[in-house]
């Protein structure tokens, strides 16, 4: 006869390596039948169509950038890296309107992903969707300096227009990921209800300035200058692309007293030397280095941070 206690030990191992089995095959059971979907695999030409992207993608999209924050986006080096990155992608989103015109082609080819070619379907560009500023009338040439043919390329710094985007990048995003479809609806659609309860309040603040003129180094922000009604007196560059020059330099001074132009808003990635010179020819001028893409500076992590640092670049100069 066996010892009571000795079976009853083998007995409750059996059982209990039975349960642990069973627990082990319905985890892997239920692992096949419902595996988790693969996130969509975007890849956005600038910081300000990435944010864009994760706004309306959420969990369901992996993102990636090529054009860093802090880089003047019209002028990116077309890296190996950066094929590699296309070449593993589901979908690439161009900002559009010739912004990237001067690289991004020749990644898309480097990559060899023909799905990411223009007209496919893991291709979209943005400018294409918006109704642009600035478009050049008649032929248009090289000594008008770095003009973009389409029109102005930097849409995304008018709220309004990147809350307008967020449904047609929701229906491009649930062609690619049907799963995800109705997730990505629900988030354009807060995304936009967001933008526009924000837009009042900065319309408001803009309002309350003693003026609303400026000048400003590039024409980077007509979008930003046209949406809160902004008067754009000059610009730094005597024309896009085009370094000043010590007589236009002058001309901007000349126009700044004739107008009572406090303020100069530079993009940060432009030297501040010639704003700061304009800035001691006029008495009282500000000079403030803004940052005009997500990423271009600490704390601007979305599009809605972006235009709140603007808003307060411009209260900042109104002050005596």
């Amino acid at each position: 006869m066996g010892n009571p206690v000795l079976e009853t030990f083998r007995t409750t191992v059996r059982t209990a390596t039975r349960a642990t089995a069973h627990r082990l095959l319905l985890a892997a059971t239920l692992a096949f039948a419902s595996p988790a979907a693969a996130k969509l695999k975007v890849v956005a030409a600038t910081t300000d169509v990435a944010a864009l992207v994760r706004a309306v993608g959420g969990d369901d999209v992996d993102v990636e950038t090529i054009a860093r924050g802090t880089q003047d986006p019209h002028y990116i080096e077309a890296k190996p890296s950066y094929m590699t990155k296309l070449a593993k992608a589901d979908l690439v989103i161009a900002n559009g309107l010739g912004l990237e015109i001067g690289w991004l082609p020749n990644l898309i080819r480097g990559a060899r992903n023909p799905k990411l070619n223009p007209g496919g379907a893991g291709y979209m560009e943005l400018g294409l969707l918006v109704r642009p500023l600035e478009v050049p009338a008649g032929e248009v040439t090289r000594a008008m300096g770095d003009v973009h043919p389409e029109g102005n390329p930097h849409f995304t710094l008018d709220p309004e227009r990147a809350a307008a985007l967020a449904a047609p990048l929701a229906e491009k995003l649930g062609r690619l990921a049907p799963e995800a479809k109705t997730r990505f609806s629900e988030r354009a659609v807060a995304f936009a209800k967001s933008t526009r309860e924000k837009l009042k309040g900065w319309a408001e603040r803009v309002a309350k300035l003693p003026t609303r003129k400026v000048v400003t180094y590039h024409s980077s922000l007509s979008y930003f200058a046209d949406r809160f009604g902004l008067d754009v007196v000059g610009y730094l560059e005597p024309k896009p692309g085009i370094p000043p020059s010590a007589a236009h330099v002058l001309e901007v001074i000349a126009a700044m007293k004739r107008e009572r132009v406090k303020i100069v808003l530079v993009d940060n990635y432009f030297d501040p030397k010639i704003a700061d010179r304009v800035a001691k020819g006029v008495p009282g001028a500000r000079v403030e280095a803004v940052g005009i893409a997500v990423e271009s500076a600490s704390g601007l992590n979305t599009l809605a941070d972006v235009t709140e640092g603007l808003i307060s670049a411009l209260e900042r100069g109104a002050k005596p």
